[in-house]
Parts: structure tokens; sequence; C-alpha cells
């Protein structure tokens, strides 16, 4: 590459020379030199038209030495040749400048020879020479040095890696990397020199860098030597003794010792722990806006404890966070260590600079190409020239992804004075309409196909039409939807669902059509509440059964209901949720007051608390509490009971078999004795007035560019019935019990989950697993 240069600056030179000696000679004659033509030659496959381009000399006009030296820089930093010369000839009176080119040759090949530890696929990505481009051996260089790190990574670190360029002819060229890949190296053993406050076993846990274990290691791809790692394993190291109070703390450069006969690495990580640092007390100074007493109230640094640098981390976001949300964005706060090695003691001093309060100058929004401004602008939690929160900004964050209509959200702050900042909304806009025809097998319904055609945001104003159907041989499901989340431009939604099902159970047949309107208001932030009216007629038939609760429905009847629901919602987002929570409670009455026949009231509660976990996995808890009777002497209609047992309530179960059950009376005669005996055995699922469900989650991710997650539960639950025709009721307080696992996909079409449960006591007639699927909501 020097060599390059080195000739370039010649040829420059010495062009630059015989030139300015023709037009010394020239102007010994004439004033002036004009330059009558500009040819290009040399080149094969780049036209004349992209070379001069980058050419500022021009045919007609004066002859100028200096232009001719960019002309040569210009063609040269195209990265398409590998010599440039120019040449002059007298020409009608003026003379004719020629650009000589010689193109760089093309690679007609890439091979890799020598590699057996990792795949050909691995080695492609790994370099940017590509075949019919040009070859450059800068780049080669660099392809190199990419696939020796590559080998590091996976543990070969003496692989050696040759380039080798043949010569095809005079425009091609082959391009060959010879590998020794050498033995894998792994780590054998970690040590630790100078730790006394913890033991070597906790040490290791906190570092990437894994000993090679025979059983697991070649699942895991632990146990690999990495040189880069190491330097960030010592980070990590002193992070822990840090976290812990020891501020004095070294963390010399790992030694590294290999056992050739073993190709086995031995790590010794050296340690000066110092002494252990407790927290003396602290103080503010600059604060003006925010008195000591309150800064010093919301961190959990506390004086007596132990000193921790991550707590102080947190509380230095915690106190920025308090300035940004009454307007002071620019708010600097950075802790002073002043800490007495005679006592042992560290005093905090907060330095604040409080800055000025910023209002917000323009809401500016960039990327939406469908959706409509005032969809976007709606959701963001703050107007122009009001005060800056940087808690509206994290909230408008998520109001913004929970929209689902967007690839990417960006809000970016932009300074543009010191007291004002512009908002910058960027999104990538993602398609919301969706045509899906699928099927498969459900424990419930047995062969189900499913027809959906849906648009989440209709003429880009954020509304939603969706119309679905599901039909199979036990069930046929028909549903059109349209929501509007802003009824004339109010915070008031309104949505409408009219449907059709029917149903083929073991012991009769259901037939259901109707309706429903809701409106819904945001109370506050997190509060919202929803009234509802919902209008079905409903039809039983076919009935094969002695049970009194379904022969006493048998025929047409109609349900006419009003519904209030209440709820608080502040999880980060909808369908991936990290953390927050969401509790809500329900209550529907149904009445013949209303138009139809039946009477009931149900009361519903429901939680669900999300746990942030390391490395984004997430602990879930979900509760359900359910009540139902029926009025006037009338039974909780079969539709309106609780089915609990499935992949939404207690998993392991087929549906509503985790409830009550019509008992069957089985009737069997012994062909030797004659003797008749009859036995009672679990029959159709009947529904019960009461449920209580929990569910216990543990989500990991599994590939996180797919947003595909794993999931390992615990469910317990049940369905009661308090009818004397029971002995078991809600106040016994006897659940059921299943464990499981799953995968789970945020699929284009909505959250496709896969889930294995086992039921932890089956009895008799119930399985002992189940394998369930479902596109839909999770909890």
């Amino acid at each position: 590459m020097i060599r390059s240069v080195l000739q370039f600056w010649v040829r420059v030179s010495i062009t630059s020379f015989l030139i300015g000696v023709s037009v010394v000679s020239a102007l010994a004659q004439e004033q002036s030199i004009f330059v009558k033509l500009v040819e290009i030659q040399g080149n094969h496959r780049i036209e004349d038209s992209t070379i001069r381009a980058k050419l500022q000399i021009e045919e007609g006009g004066l002859f100028d030495c200096r232009v001719i030296q960019e002309d040569i820089r210009a063609i040269f930093q195209l990265g398409y040749f590998e010599d440039v010369q120019v040449k002059s000839e007298g020409f009608e009176g003026g003379i004719k400048i020629i650009y000589v080119v010689s193109e760089r040759p093309f690679v007609s090949e890439i091979q890799f020879e020598g590699y057996d530890g990792v795949t050909l696929e691995d080695l492609n990505e790994q370099i940017s020479l590509e075949v019919d481009n040009f070859f450059d051996e800068k780049q080669l260089k660099s392809d190199v040095e990419k696939v020796k790190k590559y080998y590091e990574e996976e543990g070969l670190s003496n692989a050696k890696v040759v380039p080798v360029v043949k010569v095809l002819d005079e425009e091609r060229v082959k391009v060959i990397f010879l590998i020794e890949e050498g033995e894998k190296v792994l780590v054998r053993e970690i040590r630790f020199e100078g730790n006394e406050a913890f033991s070597s076993k906790k040490l290791k846990k906190e570092l990437a860098t894994r000993e090679y274990f025979w059983l697991t290691s070649w699942l895991t791809e632990s146990g690999r030597y990495k040189k880069d790692q190491l330097l960030i394993d010592a980070e990590r190291l002193r992070e822990v003794y840090l976290n812990n109070g020891y501020l004095e703390v070294q963390v010399g450069e790992p030694k590294v010792e290999i056992n050739q006969e073993e190709a086995a690495y031995i790590l010794t990580f050296s340690l000066i722990e110092g002494k252990q640092y407790t927290v003396e007390g602290m103080g503010f100074r600059g604060n003006k806006i925010i008195g000591d007493s309150e800064l010093k109230r919301q961190v959990e640094t506390a004086e007596g404890e132990v000193f921790r640098r991550n707590v102080l981390r947190r509380d230095i976001g915690v106190l920025t966070d308090a300035y940004g949300e009454i307007g002071y964005a620019f708010a600097n706060i950075v802790p002073q260590m002043q800490p007495n090695p005679e006592t042992q003691k560290v005093f905090i001093l907060f330095e604040v600079t409080e800055g000025k309060p910023v209002k917000v100058g323009r809401i500016n929004v960039y990327g939406n190409d469908k959706t409509r401004d005032k969809v976007i602008r709606r959701e963001i939690r703050m107007d122009e020239q009001e005060l800056i929160n940087t808690k509206g900004l994290k909230r408008s964050f998520q109001r913004l992804n929970n929209l689902n209509f967007f690839e990417t959200v960006e809000i970016l702050p932009e300074g543009v004075s010191e007291d004002q900042m512009d908002l910058n909304v960027r999104v990538k806009e993602k398609a919301t309409g969706s045509f899906s025809v699928g099927g498969g097998y459900s424990s419930v319904d047995n062969l189900v196909g499913i027809f959906e055609l849906s648009q989440g945001n209709l003429f880009g104003r954020g509304q939603l039409l969706r119309a679905k159907a599901e039909f199979g041989s036990r069930r046929n499901t028909y549903s059109l939807t349209f929501r509007e989340p802003y009824l004339l431009d109010y915070p008031i939604s309104g949505t409408t669902n009219i449907f059709k099902l029917e149903r083929d159970f073991d012991t009769y047949e259901e037939k259901r059509v109707g309706g429903d309107v809701i409106l819904g208001k945001s109370i506050t932030e997190y509060v919202s509440g929803s009234v509802s009216y919902k209008y079905e007629e409903l039809e039983l038939f076919n009935i094969d059964s002695t049970n009194p609760i379904i022969t006493a429905q048998e025929g047409k009847q109609s349900t006419s209901s009003v519904g209030l629901q209440l709820s608080y919602d502040s999880r980060d987002n909808f369908l991936d949720t990290r953390e927050g929570m969401r509790n809500s409670i329900s209550f529907e009455f149904a009445g013949t007051g209303l138009g139809g026949s039946n009477d009931f009231l149900k009361v519903v509660g429901d939680s669900s608390k999300y746990f942030p976990l390391w490395w984004d996995m997430v602990f879930l808890i979900h509760g359900r509490l359910g009540y139902g009777t029926g009025l006037r002497g009338k039974d909780l209609p079969l539709s309106e009971r609780f089915y609990v047992g499935g992949i939404n309530t207690v998993r392991g179960f087929d549906f509503g078999k985790a409830g009550p059950r019509e008992e069957v009376t089985v009737v069997t005669i012994d062909p030797v004795t004659s003797v008749i005996t009859s036995t009672s055995v679990p029959g159709e699922v009947i529904g019960g007035d009461q449920e209580l469900i929990f569910n216990f989650e543990y989500i990991v991710p599994l590939v996180k560019e797919a947003n595909i997650k794993g999931v390992l539960f615990f469910d317990a639950g049940r369905g009661y019935d308090n009818s004397l025709l029971y002995s078991e009721n809600f106040y016994d307080f006897r659940l059921r019990y299943s464990w499981g696992f799953g995968i789970r996909w945020i699929s284009p079409v909505g959250p496709l989950r896969l889930e294995w449960g086992f039921n932890l006591d089956p009895r008799e007639g119930e399985k002992a697993k189940t394998l369930e699927f479902s596109i839909g909501t999770l909890f």
C-alpha cells in the first residue's frame, strides 16, 4: 500500500513537471494554452462517463496544471484503478490531454483451503472481498485479520491464514485463503491470586470465560479461549469488588499459560482487594430547585451501609430523572468520592448542575408515509411549549410501540437553545394489514381451519377492521370487528363486534349469534374504564344428557347485558412485555328488563405482574378470580359459565376439565358371573359459577432477532359449582396443578403459542399431558 502511494505521488510530480515544461515553452510563444480535447484510454469495464464525471478539466477551457493533479487524485479515489498517467499532445492550436488508466483486476473466484472446524458459509461471512468485483490489496489484508479473529472467537487462537493471489490473465485473479487451523485450545483452569473477600467459585461465575467441561461445553461452546474477552473479564471482576465497597481494588492483566501437550490454557487473575468501605454520609452542592432532603429521599444509597457502585449509578439516573420530570432536561449530576482510608468510610458529594428549565419547541414527525400525523402526535404525552418531561418521553415511546404500527420508534430530543429543545419522532412503518389462511389441530375442537383478514391501521387513521373465521369438525366461528381509538378526535374509543358461533359438544350442540358495543375512556395515564352493551341469542339442541343444568337450558334463550370494566395497565409493551402490570375488574349484568330472557351477574378480577430479570428474561405472576350467579331463580347460562382448563387458563388439562363435569354412569356385566356393576365416570364439561386461577411463568429469549422465546410454567386453578349437586365448592379451595414448557413467537399475525402441559395429578378419564397451540393475546 505504501509503495502504491509513493508511485502515485511520483507520477503526479513527474507528470506535473513535464506538463509544466511544455507550458513554459508554449507561453514563450503564446499568452494562453487551451485544452482542445480530453481522451480516456485503458479502461475496459469502467465507462468513460464514470471517469469524466470526476474530471475538472474541460474541453475549450484553459490548461491548468493544478487541475490535472486534482483529476488524478479523483480518479484514484474511485478505487477501480491501480495506475493513472497523463499525457499531452499538441492539437488544433492547443493541446490534447490523455488520461491513461490501468484497471485493477477482477476477482473471478474466492477459495478457502484447509478449514475443518468451521463452515464455508461462516468463513464467507467474514470477508468483504466479492467475486466479480475489483481486487483490493488493502481489503484482502483486512479480510485475513477478520478470518483470524473469527477463528480466535471459535477457540482456535493458533490458526494461521495465508492469502494467495493467483493471476489468471491481465484482467482476472483468483484469491485463495490457505488456512492452518491448529488444535482447538481450551481453557482448562482459571485461577485467582489475592482474593480473600470472595471465593474463587464466586468470582468464576462473574466471568464470561468458562472452564471447559466435557459434559456441557460441546453444547454451550463454553471453555474456549478468546483473547479479547479477557479484558472484559478483568473489568467484570473489578465491578464485583466496586459493587461491594472495595474502592481500592486492582485487577492485573490476566496471565496466560499454555500447556502445549494438552492444548490447554491456564488463566490467572491477580487481585489486590484493598479495604471495604461503608458510606459515611452524602451531600449535595449546586442544587437550588430541589432541596437536599428531597434529593436524599430518592436515592437508595444509605449512610452506614456498604458502598455499592451499581446502586450509585442507579441513584444518578433517579436524580437526573427527578430534574427531567420538572423540565430541567440538561441537569447534570456528578458524584465526587471522598474516601478516608483510616476509617474505611467514603463521603459522597453530588455535584449538581441544574441548568435552565427546558421547553418543547417543535415536535417533528418523520417516516410516516401512511400513518397520519395526528395518530402519532396524540400518543406524545406533552405538547409544544410545555416543559420537557423525561417520564413523559418514556411513556410516549411505550404508547407509540403499543400501537403496533411501526418496526422502530425513536424520540430524539434536539437542543436548539439553553431553554428549548425540539422532539424529533422518527418511525419506520411496517405492514399493518394481514391476510392469513392456516389450520391445525386443537385438543378442544379437533381439526381447525383459520381465515383472517385484518387491517390494524385503516387508511392511516389508527382504526382496526378485522374479519375472522374459524371452522372445524366441532366448531365454526365467524366474527367482524371494528375499532375507532379516538371517536371524533376525542380520547374515547369505540369498538363494535358481531359474531356467530356453532359448537358441537359430546352431549349437546349450541348456536350463538350476537354483537356488542364498547366505549372506553382513559381516566389517567394508566387507568382506563369502559362500558359495554351485548345482545346474544343462544340455542341448545340435540341434548343427550341427564344433567339438570344442561337439560334445563334446552331450546332458545337470549342475553341482553350491560358491562363495566376498570383497569390499570402500566406494561411497557402489550405484545412483548418486560415490566409493568395489568389489573382489571369487570362487571356484567343481564336481565329481562334489558330485553333478554337470561338473568345473571358476573364479576371477574384479573391481575398480571411482570418482573424483568437478567439477560432479557422475565418472570410473570398472573391470577384470576371469577364469580357468576343466576338471578330470579335462574341458572347461570352455559355460555356464561367459567371453563377452567386449556391454554388460556390451566394448561395440562383439556378445555374445561379442571372444573365441574357431569357424571356418567357406566354399567358393566361380568361375562362369567353375570354380576352387574355400575360406576360413575366424568362426562361432559359443564363449567362452573366460580373460578380461581394462578399462572407462574419464566420466559427466556431463544432467538432474539426473530423474537422467539421459551417459557417454563406452573399453573394452579379450578372451576367450582356451588349448587347442591356437587360436593366440591369454592370454599374447599382445592386446586388442580400442572407444569410445562413452550415456545412463543411474536409473528406477523399475532403472538403464536405452542405449549406442552403436564397434569400433576391425572384422574380417571384425564390425560397426563396435552399439547396446545393458539394465535392471539397472552396473559
